[in-house]
């Protein structure tokens, strides 16, 4: 009977995760295409499959659904990054891994936009601002120690400094070039945009 209890409870962790994947799947298509204020839970939980009374089942309001979207893309990145570095055993193989990671992001074209609607919503809600900016930490290297240490080796507090205002930039760079790539899709394609970023990042980081 034990075992047969862990097997139910199992099958519906499953299909909790299930049903948070499929309605935060569906908010992120409704938010790049409708931002934050124009968003509605009937519709997301409609193309999740799912009903409205589910999306609350999950989270307490569209705003922290909002929020656990950005979390979730935020990990997803962190992952990513993570992964390229794991195998890794030089300092250049590290700087290279961390400048192709880069580069790819010119291939999520919903992620800047989405970024956008974080921003401005964070203004918009000083409240929820902190929880924004805790999740935004993870995906900005500059005050993470040991990334550093892995990919550019000691350096001087100048070079120190130099370098947490690099990392700085990368984000703002490639959100504003991904951005613009929606009104210039024949000049800024991805294939322009990826070797505009490289060149940005080996400006930034000559290695």
């Amino acid at each position: 009977m034990v075992g047969m209890a862990r097997q139910v409870l199992n099958k519906h962790q499953l299909r909790t995760r299930e049903t948070e994947q499929r309605l935060l799947n569906a908010a992120e298509e409704i938010f790049v295409r409708d931002g934050y204020e124009g968003a509605q839970l009937e519709e997301i939980a409609a193309i999740a499959g799912r009903t409205k009374g589910a999306v609350y089942a999950h989270f307490e309001s569209k705003e922290d659904l909002f929020l656990a979207l950005f979390e979730r893309r935020t990990r997803e990145y962190v992952d990513r990054l993570i992964a390229s570095l794991t195998t890794c055993t030089t300092r250049k193989q590290s700087l290279e891994a961390f400048r192709g990671f880069y580069v790819s992001l010119a291939s999520d074209r919903a992620w800047p936009i989405l970024t956008l609607e974080f921003k401005l919503f964070s203004l918009r809600h000083p409240g929820s601002k902190e929880r924004l900016r805790k999740a935004y930490e993870m995906i900005t290297p500059g005050g993470n120690d040991s990334f550093q240490q892995q990919v550019f080796g000691s350096l001087t507090p100048a070079r120190q400094k130099d370098h947490n205002l690099a990392l700085l930039s990368l984000g703002p760079i490639v959100s504003g070039l991904m951005l613009d790539s929606h009104f210039e899709p024949e000049v800024l394609t991805e294939r322009a945009l990826r070797r505009i970023l490289g060149r940005v990042f080996d400006a930034l980081f000559p290695g």
